[in-house]
């Protein structure tokens, strides 16, 4: 049925010279002969088949701009795909390919390219010769180089090389100067080069979970960067260059062996999300209460003994994680954060809960478990927006009656 199906769509749109033709979701396990009678194609879907290869037949259709073959399982590009002129973008994601035919680096037209999630283990030189390539998405493969060609792809926005395994960046890529995006995370990097701080226009950058242990001064100049994530890495200190990235709004940072966060945080006016848990830091500077934009900031799994009394000027602060540290307490200036809604502080030293912390009238959650606490104060039942309380694991042996008649909590452990 699903081929009748096929073959009538097939002379509905060449009885029609019509421009458009979605194939996809037929169970299709070849591409039907007879599309080539379309002729005036501009666009072919035949997404999510059982497709196993892409016929020769299929470069006659001189007019596609737009040829969709993800999810099948295709094992290889034919040359011919190489004369397809006029295509613009291309997508052979989740299929089963090994080998990019340098054919494709004559495609003059194609502005996006998506190979994401083959077998593939190198990527041609020929791939640089695309000039008007704005995309580029390769990740989920088995590629351990780039080539330096890449670096000539002047229009290209977007280069997604994650989950390959990767050793090392080339400096080429400090040439791509129109580019917005560049995923690297899940690779086997060891070194960023410094030319990465050419690139201008670059605003979302990814390297978690590699092996870098430093970070080059030279990224203070990526001054349009809004989002940074170094998450998983070795990383062991943070340059102070990083002061002057004014537009940062996401930095993660967490799962790496930093023992200090530098004061030039001060700087990250703009910084929303500022993720430092699962490091070795000792202390948090106090300029850091100077990010009023942050609404979250994890410094859980550290080696932290106190909390200063200015991360209570964080005004628009709505996530503080500090567990799994050395803080024996809690300043009472943590009332004042108004829009919290979330205060986790298991796996302390903390003895005591701060009358303040009744103040926070958006708390939703208070996670106090595994501390000395011996005794809960009436404000919290002041708390009317607080859904779960947890407070096991301390040496707790009365409950107010306040506590009790919490109408919105759901959960309270003890």
């Amino acid at each position: 049925m699903s081929r009748e199906e096929a073959v009538r769509r097939i002379e509905q749109v060449a009885d029609e010279n019509l421009t458009k033709l979605n194939l996809s979701g037929l169970q299709l396990q070849e591409v039907p002969p007879e599309i080539v009678k379309c002729t005036h194609l501009t666009w072919l879907g035949l997404n999510n088949n059982q497709i196993t290869s892409i016929p020769e037949t299929l470069s006659q259709l001189s007019n596609l701009e737009r040829l969709e073959l993800n999810n099948n399982q295709i094992t290889s590009i034919p040359k011919a795909l190489g004369q397809m002129f006029n295509l613009k973008g291309l997508d052979l994601s989740h299929n089963n390919i090994i080998f990019i035919p340098e054919a494709l680096g004559q495609l003059s037209s194609l502005t996006r390219l998506d190979l994401s999630n083959n077998q593939i283990t190198s990527i041609p030189e020929a791939l640089g010769q695309l000039f008007n390539l704005i995309e580029l998405d390769i990740r989920g493969n088995q590629i351990t180089s780039i080539p330096e060609a890449l670096g000539q792809l002047s229009n290209l926005k977007w280069l997604d090389l994650a989950n390959n395994q990767i050793i090392s960046i080339p400096e080429v890529l400090g040439q791509l100067s129109n580019l917005r995006g560049l995923d690297l995370y899940n690779n086997q990097i060891t070194s960023i080069p410094g030319a990465l701080g050419q690139l201008s226009n670059l605003k979302s950058l990814y390297l978690s979970n590699n092996n870098i242990t430093s970070i080059p001064e030279a990224f203070g100049q990526l001054s349009n960067l809004t989002r940074l994530d170094f998450r998983m890495n070795q990383i062991t200190s943070i340059p102070e260059m990083f002061g002057q990235l004014s537009n940062l709004r996401r930095l993660d940072l967490w799962g790496n062996e930093l023992t200090s966060i530098p004061e030039a945080f001060e700087q990250l006016s703009n910084l929303t999300w500022l993720y430092l848990s699962w490091n070795q830091i000792t202390s948090i500077p106090e300029t850091l209460g100077q990010l009023s934009n942050l609404t979250e900031l994890y410094l859980g799994d550290n080696q932290i003994s106190s909390i200063p009394e200015t991360l209570g000027q964080l005004s628009n602060l709505t996530e503080l994680a500090l567990y799994n540290n050395q803080i024996s307490s809690i300043p009472e200036a943590l009332g004042q954060l108004s829009n919290l809604t979330e205060l986790k502080l298991r796996k302390n030293q903390i003895s005591s809960i701060p009358e303040a912390l009744g103040q926070l009238s958006n708390l939703e959650l208070l996670d106090l478990s595994y501390n000395q606490i011996s005794s809960i104060p009436e404000a919290l039942g002041q708390l009317s927006n607080l859904e779960l309380l947890d407070l096991s694991y301390n040496q707790i042996t009365e409950i107010p009656e306040a506590i009790r008649n919490m109408k919105n909590l759901k959960k309270l452990d003890l």
